[in-house]
């Protein structure tokens, strides 16, 4: 293989052999540099992002994806790329090709504030509540004080002498992350004053999670008074598809005081991401119950790849096993209580599944 790269490189450029020498050794000699021809631009940004799937992605054994076969097909489109943009759709094209929702390629000012981001691959998550519903009907009626008066937004409860239920909707950001904290430790202080024997978590809203995507320990951890058991944290370990490292971090006590009543998790498609992290670890705890629909199932942790000119991609590193190494990506979490959510029901002023999750409040008390 030495020999014939050698022999080449005197008749071609030394321009297209930078462009293509480590995708070729990547790949063994899946190509020459005859593939394609000189660019238009700089390519390094699809390679960048080749070698770094090819070397980090978990879920290819999984999922049965030959990712160098992604190499044959997408590397000889690069001789048709004139400019950047053109460059980002042939990675984009690439990257849809895995299926994953939470992939995207994204650009920043010069201060890193996200100004562009492109999704390469879209489905539809059905939400299996309505938030004017939910709100109207039985967060007003019930002490919901709104997002005043202290309330952080993202969390918001209502009186827990009246309905003891909280929801978390939104990520806080880094000057919030506090707040929120305080909101949930006021909740949670509450709930224990009154000896409330169980509680409604609702997070059936998508993105829900702390600053930077964390998988919610702070919050998982004010619901149990001694360590337990995490999901499991898969990451390769070599060069084959199916080499792995597993990681299980335990969940720890957090917070000043902790809740150790029943838990009522409302979850639904629209728990993803971090919330659904967030939920491969409480699934753990003897005290909280699943109520609602699977979760999405989209539940990767990434890092950045630069592509050209603060253009980023996303590349998955890490995903996430519950404790009994089944595979959220892609598949979700069952709850424990499967209730069916419909428009019609909505359109009723009705929430099935907040319905369901109080009645088993009386079955606590």
């Amino acid at each position: 293989m030495e020999k014939k790269i050698k022999k080449e490189k005197t008749v071609t450029t030394s321009r297209v052999m930078s462009f293509c020498l480590p995708i070729l050794l990547f790949l063994g000699c899946l190509h020459s540099p005859y593939a394609i021809e000189e660019p238009g631009t700089d390519i390094q940004g699809f390679i960048n992002v080749f070698e770094e799937y090819e070397a980090l992605c978990p879920y290819f054994a999984h999922r049965e994806i030959d990712w160098k076969e992604m190499g044959r097909t997408y590397f000889p489109l690069m001789a048709g790329c004139e400019n950047q943009d053109q460059l980002i759709g042939v990675i984009a094209d690439m990257l849809a090709e895995l299926e994953d929702p939470a992939i995207s390629l994204f650009r920043v000012d010069n201060m890193w504030e996200v100004v562009e981001e492109v999704y390469s691959y879209t489905c539809e998550y059905y939400s299996n509540y309505d938030m004017d519903v939910l709100i109207e009907q039985y967060l007003e009626p019930n002490g919901w004080a709104g997002w005043s008066e202290g309330y952080s937004h993202g969390f918001g409860w209502c009186d827990p002498a009246i309905l003891p239920y909280a929801f978390l909707d939104t990520i806080p950001d880094l000057d919030h992350y506090p707040f929120a904290l305080d909101s949930i430790d006021g909740f949670i202080a509450e709930c224990i004053e009154l000896e409330v024997p169980a509680v409604i978590i609702d997070i059936r809203m998508n993105p829900l999670a702390y600053y930077q995507g964390s998988s919610g320990e702070e919050f998982t951890g004010r619901f149990t008074d001694h360590s337990r058991p995490g999901a499991i944290y898969r990451s390769r370990s070599g060069p084959e598809y199916d080499q792995y490292w597993d990681v299980r971090p335990a969940v720890y006590s957090a917070g000043p005081r902790q809740y150790t009543g029943t838990v009522i998790l409302l979850v639904g498609e629209n728990s993803r991401s971090s919330c659904e992290s967030m939920t491969a670890n409480l699934i753990n705890f003897p005290n909280v119950v699943l109520v609602g629909d699977t979760t999405g199932g989209s539940v990767s942790i990434f890092h950045d790849v630069p592509i050209a000119d603060l253009w980023y991609a996303r590349v998955v590193q890490t995903t996430i096993l519950t404790k009994q190494k089944h595979w959220i990506e892609g598949a979700g979490i069952p709850p424990d209580i499967y209730v069916e959510a419909t428009e019609s029901d909505f359109a009723a002023g009705i929430d099935p599944v907040l319905d369901h999750a109080i009645g088993m409040l009386e079955d606590y008390r």
